[in-house]
């Protein structure tokens, strides 16, 4: 045809050029705008995504009611209600220990013997004369009832004989002592002393304790002491542990510290699952009032700001921050005055840095916009009359048919064959090479970082982006998205598709 109206081949890029730019201005704003993403390598629609912007996933929980007590906060370690020093009473070599540290033991029961050879002489010595100053005593009264024996004399073999006995008695005695035993039950914490140690009287050589209950000590101030008494439910938490004990008031100080203005309250705590130790530090909440049936939500769903608290909640597919009227907190919950009604959906993860009116979406759902990029005839991704599609068989007639269709992707029109290769291999979503919503959506996440991360910006927003919200790293549908938004940015940066 070109040949017959006089036109060389040479002629033939300005009158398809002309065409491209007829056809581009024929159509409307909207249709200008997308025509112009298709040129920087995007696809038709994305003009309108960019001015509403992508979804941000976020997680969401309905509000409800519960129970919520209102507690006294303060912290203390825990003490054994007995730790007692065992000395050893006599002296004498340590000749076996019969427990160890960790053992629990009953009152009375033996801990350590010391070696009793030189004690068990001494008592059998004190015993012989003890014998023997009883017999004269005995003969003395026979004596003395026949006014043979004076009574001064028989007075003086009297007090002999009762002197004999107290020392057989004390070397008795000692010889008990040998054996050191608990003071009462409970479990040893320390052992001091090896075997063949000499231990002299009064010598530390275990340390033993109570554990059952352990008491907490802690100081009230003078303005909350009236509402504690006897008997009140306290909440005891362990620092590293999740579990959570229950103790009781058990004596209050009738005197006010002058110095600190608090006034010493002790708690008492059964641990019949033996978790608890002597030392350990713990979080106290002592339990003023239950507030029953009140609206509750998460504390992680809340955003601080200088005027107060928000949450976000989730509306058709939008964020609406709310300002909230907040009560007592309790563990991970807290009490909602104002702000929030029952039922109502708010963001518990992804809200940091989230806008009033931002457009979000449930994570792990594909918005409805985004069903339409994955492929199919009419889709973002499809195949012909979708973006980057046939692109044209090739030469002339490939040519013209790209720039009938306005795909092609980032060929050029009129060159031989590189509108139909162009078209399908570097098309924004062509089904053979194109980087189209659907298709990287559904990439391996491994297969994605490994191709993005060629271009060493969107490596450094990316480790940017994980030092910023650690929690990032764990999402993969985030970090998807981040990708994704990461690859628009560049290309709209660049002005197109690759480089020709």
């Amino acid at each position: 045809m070109f040949k017959r109206l006089g036109l060389s081949k040479l002629a033939y890029w300005p009158v398809v050029l002309a065409v491209a730019g007829v056809l581009a201005c024929g159509g409307g704003e909207e249709e200008s705008e997308d025509a112009a993403q298709n040129q920087r390598g995007g696809r038709p629609g994305m003009g309108a995504m960019a001015r509403t912007g992508a979804s941000i996933p976020v997680e969401v929980k309905t509000v409800g009611r519960g129970n919520i007590a209102a507690t006294l906060l303060t912290y203390t370690s825990l003490e054994a209600e007995r730790h007692v020093d065992v000395v050893s009473r006599t002296q004498g070599l340590v000749k076996s220990i019969l427990v160890e540290e960790g053992d629990r033991v009953t009152e009375g029961q033996p801990l350590a013997q010391l070696d009793t050879d030189a004690l068990e002489l001494t008592l059998r010595e004190r015993e012989v004369n003890m014998n023997s100053l009883e017999s004269n005593y005995k003969r003395s009264q026979e004596l003395v009832e026949q006014e043979l024996l004076s009574s001064q004399e028989f007075e003086q073999t009297k007090f002999q004989y009762e002197a004999a006995a107290t020392q057989y008695e004390s070397a008795k005695l000692q010889l008990e002592y040998a054996t050191i035993r608990s003071p009462f039950s409970g479990i040893i914490t320390e052992r001091l002393v090896e075997v063949g140690n000499l231990v002299n009287a009064n010598d530390v050589v275990f340390r033993t304790a109570d554990l059952d209950p352990l008491l907490a000590r802690i100081h009230v101030p003078e303005k909350d002491i009236g509402q504690v008494r006897p008997g009140q439910s306290v909440r005891i938490n362990v620092e590293g542990s999740e579990q959570t004990h229950t103790g009781r008031v058990s004596l209050i100080s009738p005197i006010v510290d002058p110095e600190s203005g608090t006034v010493k309250v002790t708690v008492e705590i059964r641990d019949r699952m033996v978790t608890l130790r002597p030392g350990m530090f713990t979080t106290v909440n002592l339990v003023i009032a239950i507030q029953e049936n009140v609206l509750q939500v998460e504390k992680k769903a809340l955003v601080a700001e200088a005027e107060g608290s928000y949450a976000f909640l989730f509306q058709d597919g939008t964020a609406e921050k709310r300002l909230l009227e907040i009560g007592i907190a309790e563990g991970d919950y807290v009490e909602v005055l104002s702000g929030l009604s029952d039922g109502d959906s708010i963001i518990t993860v992804g809200q940091e840095g989230l806008r009033n009116g931002a457009p979000v979406r449930i994570a792990g759902q594909i918005p409805p916009a985004a069903e339409g990029m994955g492929g199919g005839p009419a889709g973002m991704g499809g195949g012909p009359g979708a973006m980057g599609g046939r692109g044209g068989s090739g030469g002339e007639d490939g040519g013209r048919q790209a720039v009938q269709e306005g795909t092609g992707g980032s060929g050029r029109p009129g060159m031989a064959g590189a509108g139909g290769a162009g078209g399908a291999r570097e098309g924004a979503g062509g089904q053979p090479g194109g980087m189209g919503g659907g298709r990287m959506m559904n990439m391996d996440l491994a297969q994605m970082k490994k191709r993005m991360f060629q271009n060493p910006d969107i490596k450094a927003a990316y480790d940017k982006q994980v030092e910023e919200d650690p929690s990032f790293a764990e999402d993969e549908e985030r970090q998807r998205t981040f990708l994704i938004q990461q690859m628009r940015q560049m290309r709209a940066q660049r002005g197109g598709g690759r480089p020709q």
